[in-house]
């Protein structure tokens, strides 16, 4: 065991369950335990924490270091809140393409943020989503076959 509950969890249950059945986690949303869980053959996943980190203005991006895994090295998290991003220009995450990362900036989404504005909210959470289905693309890619499914997922 590392130490980590949720990971601890996910590898017993994977244990108890007959390898023929589909594994889902109900409530693991975290991008480090979404890759853990993808490791141990989780196939889908259930979570409110993309959208609810959105919301409060917690946005996940890639940091183009290593794959997808079980460490925390190849993502971050932006807090669009902070001081640092009121004249940034930039887009979320460069290599995103989901419509906030292609027609907003940081500061403007921290603006948003500040002034309350429910738009906020939104364009936060379409990032959030887009990071997890690219996440997750890239860790079904990285399985043995590529990522081949039995059409659980």
């Amino acid at each position: 065991a590392d130490g980590n509950l949720v990971h601890e969890m996910l590898d017993l249950t994977r244990r108890l369950i007959p390898a023929q059945f589909p594994l889902h986690a109900l409530g693991v949303g975290h991008p480090v335990n979404v890759a853990a869980g993808v490791a141990l053959g989780y196939a889908t996943f259930d979570s409110a924490l993309p959208t609810r980190d959105a919301r409060r203005g917690r946005l996940y991006t890639f940091t183009g270091t290593g794959g997808p895994g079980p460490g925390s090295g190849w993502f971050r998290f932006l807090y669009v809140t902070d001081d640092k991003y009121i004249k940034d220009a930039r887009p979320v995450d460069e290599g995103c393409d989901c419509p906030t990362c292609r027609r907003y900036s940081r500061g403007y989404l921290r603006h948003l943020y500040r002034a309350n504005e429910a738009a906020f909210q939104r364009l936060a959470t379409l990032h959030n989503l887009r990071f997890m289905v690219r996440l997750m693309a890239a860790l079904r890619a990285s399985l043995p076959g590529g990522g081949a499914t039995d059409g659980a997922g």
